[in-house]
């Protein structure tokens, strides 16, 4: 799958370097560093949203719930959520998944400490891995997408992937879903085009990435160039992996020419209007929304109806 998105095949033309491909260690480590710089406010205004509604949210918490953080990063996001569940002394477990188990352990030290009502645990695996394992789940289960992951995408593929998690939903599961709004093109550019370069070498990390994943060293930063490109309608950045001459792998039986582009790390600014017409795809109602104090920045909290059935079984490992 990663092989066909990324080389292509039957001539497909778009091209596409698979988010996973930038989650490995050094990746997250160069992530960690970008979600620190100054004009990157999404992770900023996703903490203040979270430490302003946190005791709003955790109101909705059931005691027992088991919380499943999908791509949990350095975990700095769902503390201040954590620190009021703490608080307020509800029972909860806390998964966080990610790809990197290095990662994952590091998070797990900077935890196990902090809490005595909030259980933790790391999920090392991907999002197909998590969605089987939560199956065999009992408990309440919170499915958290924060940062912008579920409905950032072009319609179709946003809504089929959205339809995925919230048929395996049952009624007394939820869902947290982060989605970023903000329509100024200036401060949109310069959240991802910072001075230091560090998002150019998190792109091109994930280009070295796919070299040890396929086994051939087909990408050389010289044979390539990482450009930002801004769309207006809908409101998106993107990033391009652009060949400036033209480039082969016989091992992998591929050719781009001149001018060729991959596409790499779509960021989809979709408003409260467009989100709830994708949760009205789905079936998911909209229990509750909750806005950053100072800018657009959304948290959606879902469910679905109260007669659903969930229709999903594990690749999961667990670090305690």
């Amino acid at each position: 799958m990663i092989e066909e998105k990324l080389i292509g095949k039957d001539n497909q033309q778009q091209r596409v370097l698979p988010s996973a491909l930038l989650s490995d260690d050094t990746g997250l480590r160069l992530w960690s560093q970008i979600t620190h710089l100054p004009n990157y406010y999404q992770t900023r205004d996703e903490i203040e949203l979270l430490e302003y509604h946190g005791a709003e949210i955790a109101r909705h918490i059931l005691p027992g719930s088991t919380i499943i953080d999908l791509g949990c990063g350095d975990v700095r996001k769902i503390k201040p959520l954590l620190d009021v569940i703490e608080a307020i002394q509800t029972p909860i477990r806390y998964f966080a998944l990610d790809l990197s188990r290095q990662a994952l352990e590091e998070c797990m030290r900077q935890l196990e400490s902090s809490y005595r009502f909030v259980s933790c645990f790391g999920l090392w695996g991907s999002f197909d891995d998590a969605l089987r394992w939560s199956a065999h789940v009992s408990s309440p289960r919170w499915f958290l997408s924060l940062g912008s992951i579920f409905g950032n995408d072009w319609l179709e593929p946003a809504v089929a992937r959205l339809a995925t998690w919230a048929r395996a939903m049952r009624p007394q599961d939820r869902m947290l879903l982060g989605m970023d709004a903000r329509e100024c093109r200036q401060q949109i550019w310069d959240s991802y085009h910072d001075e230091e370069g560090l998002f150019k070498r998190f792109i091109r990390n994930g280009m070295y990435h796919a070299n040890r994943v396929m086994d051939c060293e087909w990408y050389r930063d010289e044979d390539w160039e990482v450009e930002g490109v801004m769309m207006e309608e809908p409101i998106m950045h993107r990033f391009v992996i652009r060949a400036v001459r033209d480039v082969g792998s016989e091992k992998l039986g591929v050719r781009f020419a001149k001018g060729d582009e991959i596409d790499c790390y779509e960021a989809f600014k979709y408003d409260p209007a467009i989100m709830h017409g994708q949760f009205e795809k789905v079936g998911l109602m909209e229990l509750a929304i909750f806005k950053a104090p100072a800018s657009p920045i959304y948290e959606y909290l879902l469910s679905v109806p109260p007669s659903a059935v969930p229709t999903n079984g594990s690749g999961v490992n667990f670090i305690s």
